[in-house]
C-alpha cells in the first residue's frame, strides 16, 4: 500500500433534513448520550438484514439523510456515509446507495452502534487518504456504544474507534466497498433514533419484576425486537440474579409480534412439554410488563401451540414500597422529615458526635448508621432505645438493606462486599472488578437484585458499577454477577448516588463546566441535570424523581419540585436517606 496522506477535512457537509417532533425529555437525552468500554467498530462481522420499515405513528423525529453528490470525492464518499446512518427507512437504503452493489446486501447497520462524545461532529475528524484514493482511515473518537445485545454502554477517556474504508468506481463515481458494519451516530442522532425499554425479569423468588434496559431503534418492528431480545435471557450484569419464566429456547411463533387496535399478539414455540399454570401466568405477565412500555399497546395476548395463556395475577412488582418520608441525621438523632419538620425516631438513641451515613431497613424496622471515625456500623431497633455495634473494620462505607433484611457494607480498601443477616451472620462476596480501586458508597437496589458500587481509582477518578447479586435458594447472597455496568464515565467527579426507582440512579456529579451537581442517570442510558445546588453533598432518592432530596456540608437540605430546588427548613440537618 502506498503511503497515507493526510486530508484533513473541514468543509461543511450536506446536512441531513429533520422532522422535529422531539419532546423536551429527548433533548435532554441528546445532550450526554455517551456509553461503554468498546474501543473499535470491527472491520467484518456477521452477515444481516434487518427490515425495519418507515416510521410509525409513535416515532417522534425522524432523520432524512441525502444520497451522493454527483462526482464526490472519497472523502465526501466515506463522510456522507457515515452520515447517512442516522435514517434507517427503507432499510438504511440513503446509506446502502454509498456503497458498491455487491457490498451493500452485506453491510450489517445493526451490529453495533458508535456514538460521538456530545459535541463532537464528524466534521472534525482527520482522515487519511491513500494517494490513489482507494483506502481510507478515520480514527473516531467514541463516547458510547451500543452492542449487538442493544446494551447501552459508556466509553472510557479517550475512547477512539479505527474505521478504515474501501473505494472504487462505479461507472465513473466513487462508491465503498469494503465498510465495518454498523453505525457511527451523534449523541443527537442517537437520542433521535433510539428509544429504550426495559427487559422484564424476575427476582429468583418471583416476587419482584427486574428491569433489564435494552436500546432499539423507533420502529414498527419494535415489539418483535423487544420479546426477541428477551426471550435471549438477561444481560450479563444480572447473570445469576434473575431469572425468566420462558423456558430455554422459547422463541416467537410466528416470527414477529403482531399489534392491532392497541393489542399485542405473541406466539411462542417451545422446545419441548407444556407449561404449568403458574409458570404459564408467570410468563404472561413478564412479556405483558415489557411490551405495554410501547405507547400503542394496551394489551397483550399470547399463544403457545394454539392455545392462548391466562395470567394468573402472580402478583410480582415491578417497584419495592418503601415510605415515602426520609431519615435525615439531626441534633445527633435519625430523624424523619415530615413535610418541613424533622421528627426524631421514636426512641431514637443520641448518636455519637460526627455519625454519619443513616440508613432504615425496607419495612423501617432497623436504623443503622456509620460512626465518624469509619470504623463502627451500630443498629438499632424501632422503639428499642439503644444501639448496638453490628460490624467493626479499619474504614467501612455506610450501610444499605436490602428487602430480605440484610444490610451491606465494605472496608473501603477491601475487594469484597460484607453482608450482615438480620441475625447477625455475615457473608463476603468477592468484587474482582474493583481491582485496586478504592470502594466510597455502595446501595442496594430495593428489590436486592443489584448492588451499586461507587469507587475510586488511584488518581482519584471515580466511577459507579452496577452488578447483579445471585443468592441462594433461601434468599441469602451467595455471589456477585462478574462483569458489572460502569456508569458516569462522562464524569470528572462523582461523588454521591441512590437507587431513584428500579432502573435510575440520582448521583452528584461534575461534568467538568462547574461544581459537583445533581443528575438522574438511567440503569444503562443518559444522564441529564437536574439542576444547581451550592455545596452539594448527599443525595437520596425513593421511587422517582419527586422524591430526590439533596443535603450540603453546611445542613441545609433540599428537595426537587417541579424541575426546581427548594430548601425545606433553616434547622441543620445532614446526609438524607430513604429505607433501603
Amino acid at each position: 500500500m502506498r503511503p497515507l496522506r493526510s486530508a484533513h477535512r473541514t468543509r461543511p457537509q450536506a446536512r441531513p433534513r429533520v422532522r422535529t417532533r422531539v419532546r423536551a425529555a429527548l433533548a435532554c437525552a441528546c445532550a450526554l448520550a455517551l456509553l461503554s468500554g468498546c474501543a473499535s467498530i470491527p472491520d467484518s462481522g456477521g452477515i444481516g438484514r434487518i427490515d425495519v420499515g418507515d416510521a410509525g405513528p409513535n416515532v417522534q423525529s425522524r432523520i432524512d439523510p441525502d444520497g451522493p453528490a454527483e462526482d464526490a470525492d472519497p472523502d465526501e464518499i466515506v463522510r456522507g456515509f457515515l452520515t447517512a446512518g442516522a435514517g434507517y427507512s427503507n432499510n438504511f437504503a440513503v446509506a446502502r446507495s454509498f456503497l458498491t452493489d455487491d457490498f451493500s446486501d452485506r453491510w450489517n447497520p445493526q451490529a453495533q452502534v458508535a456514538v460521538l462524545p456530545s459535541g463532537v461532529s464528524l466534521d472534525s475528524v482527520t482522515s487519511e487518504i491513500t494517494s490513489n484514493s482507494q483506502r481510507i482511515a478515520l480514527s473516531v473518537p467514541v463516547g458510547a456504544t451500543l452492542d449487538e445485545s442493544r446494551i447501552y454502554r459508556e466509553a472510557g477517556d479517550n475512547t477512539n474507534s479505527s474505521m478504515k474504508f474501501s473505494l472504487r468506481q462505479v461507472n465513473g463515481q466513487w462508491r465503498i466497498s469494503k465498510a465495518p458494519d454498523g453505525l457511527l451516530l451523534s449523541a443527537t442522532n442517537f437520542a433521535t433514533l433510539f428509544q429504550s425499554y426495559a427487559l422484564y425479569y424476575y427476582t429468583p423468588d418471583y416476587k419482584n419484576l427486574v428491569p433489564d434496559v435494552r436500546w432499539f431503534i423507533r420502529s414498527p418492528s419494535t415489539a418483535t425486537e423487544v420479546i426477541a431480545e428477551l426471550l435471549r435471557g438477561p444481560s450479563d450484569y444480572l447473570s445469576g440474579a434473575v431469572v425468566s419464566a420462558a423456558p430455554d429456547g422459547t422463541q416467537l411463533d410466528p416470527k414477529s409480534v403482531t399489534v392491532s387496535e392497541g393489542r399485542a399478539e405473541v406466539g411462542l414455540a417451545r422446545p419441548e412439554g407444556s407449561l404449568d399454570d403458574r409458570t404459564a401466568g408467570r410468563l404472561v405477565d413478564q412479556l405483558e410488563a415489557s411490551l405495554t412500555q410501547i405507547s400503542s399497546i394496551t394489551s397483550v395476548s399470547v399463544t403457545s401451540a394454539g392455545a392462548e395463556l391466562d395470567s394468573k395475577g402472580g402478583g410480582a412488582d415491578a417497584s419495592v414500597q418503601i415510605d415515602s418520608r426520609p431519615i435525615v441525621v439531626s441534633d445527633r438523632r435519625i430523624a424523619t422529615v415530615e413535610g418541613s419538620a424533622f421528627t426524631p425516631v421514636e426512641r431514637s438513641p443520641r448518636l455519637p458526635v460526627g455519625a454519619r451515613d443513616p440508613a432504615v431497613a425496607i419495612d423501617g424496622s432497623v436504623y443503622a448508621y456509620l460512626t465518624k471515625d469509619g470504623k463502627e456500623i451500630r443498629h438499632f431497633s424501632a422503639g428499642e432505645g439503644r444501639d448496638h455495634q453490628i460490624v467493626r473494620g479499619a474504614q467501612l462505607v455506610g450501610p444499605s438493606f436490602d428487602r430480605y433484611g440484610w444490610m451491606w457494607t465494605a472496608e473501603a480498601s477491601g475487594k469484597s462486599l460484607i453482608a450482615v443477616s438480620s441475625g447477625g451472620d455475615s457473608t463476603r462476596l468477592a468484587a474482582k472488578f474493583l481491582g485496586d480501586r478504592t470502594i466510597r458508597s455502595l446501595h442496594v437496589s430495593r428489590d436486592g437484585s443489584r448492588v451499586g458500587v461507587l469507587s475510586a481509582d488511584s488518581s482519584g477518578r471515580q466511577r459507579l458499577d452496577i452488578v447483579g447479586i445471585a443468592r441462594s435458594e433461601r434468599s441469602e447472597p451467595a455471589r456477585l454477577a462478574a462483569s458489572p455496568l460502569t456508569l458516569g464515565q462522562e464524569f470528572t467527579s462523582l461523588t454521591e448516588f441512590s437507587w431513584a426507582g428500579a432502573d435510575t440512579v440520582a448521583v452528584l456529579g461534575n461534568t467538568g463546566d462547574g461544581g459537583v451537581q445533581p443528575f438522574s442517570m438511567q440503569v444503562s442510558g443518559p444522564a441529564s441535570a437536574l439542576g444547581t445546588i451550592s455545596d452539594a453533598a448527599r443525595i437520596a432518592a425513593a421511587e422517582d424523581l419527586r422524591s430526590v432530596r439533596v443535603g450540603t456540608a453546611g445542613g441545609s437540605l433540599y428537595t426537587y419540585s417541579g424541575g426546581s430546588w427548594q430548601k425545606i427548613v433553616d434547622a441543620k440537618a445532614y446526609d438524607p436517606a430513604y429505607a433501603g
